[in-house]
């Protein structure tokens, strides 16, 4: 099967590539790092800080891929969303090992310079409003939530923790913000 190099992937087209990268067919391995290579390498940069440490991010990241491609499920999100909780995860873990006084800070979202490697203007802007739109929608104890869990790299305990709440309902918390987000994208699209 040949896979298109542009445009959105359906949720059989994204089953069909993962099936074939578990084959180890090259094809599939070229697309999916194709397309995929950039927001991953850049979500590197923005958490690691070094060009170093966010290729070495990417290599891992699509590696794991290739190692649990058949624990991919369409029906749970979008392949896109799959690999970069794959790299949030991998650069999370990277930064509670490597925590030291040389690790750059992490900052918001909204603190972030832009990116020097335009990837494409139209299309940048599109999903930085898109997000925008997506946290607006979002209370502000949610927006808190989500922003300790994912830009800080704090767990559900250590943010279940520091806010005095029962573990679960952190974790309850964090999925209901997760839902009303994916939620708010789908009628933005």
């Amino acid at each position: 099967m040949t896979f298109p190099l542009e445009g959105p992937l359906t949720p059989e087209v994204e089953r069909q590539l993962m099936r074939d990268l578990a084959l180890g067919n090259e094809e599939a391995v070229r697309v999916l790092y194709s397309r995929f290579s950039r927001p991953v390498y850049s979500l590197g940069m923005r958490l690691l800080g070094t060009p170093e440490s966010s290729e070495e991010l990417t290599q891992d990241v699509f590696l794991m891929a290739w190692r649990k491609a058949s624990r991919f499920d369409p029906a749970r999100g979008r392949l896109s969303t799959w690999l970069m909780a794959i790299a949030h995860n991998l650069a999370v873990d990277r930064l509670r090992h490597d925590r030291g006084a040389a690790q750059p800070p992490l900052v918001l979202v909204d603190e972030l310079p832009e990116p020097r490697e335009a990837m494409d203007e139209d299309e940048t802007a599109l999903n930085r409003e898109t997000a925008r739109r997506a946290m607006a929608s979002l209370s502000p104890s949610e927006r808190k939530l989500l922003s300790l869990a994912y830009f800080h790299g704090w767990t559900a305990r250590e943010i279940a923790l520091a806010d005095g709440v029962p573990l679960g309902t952190v974790k309850t918390r964090l999925r209901t913000a997760l839902i009303r987000l994916r939620r708010s994208q789908v009628k933005e699209g």
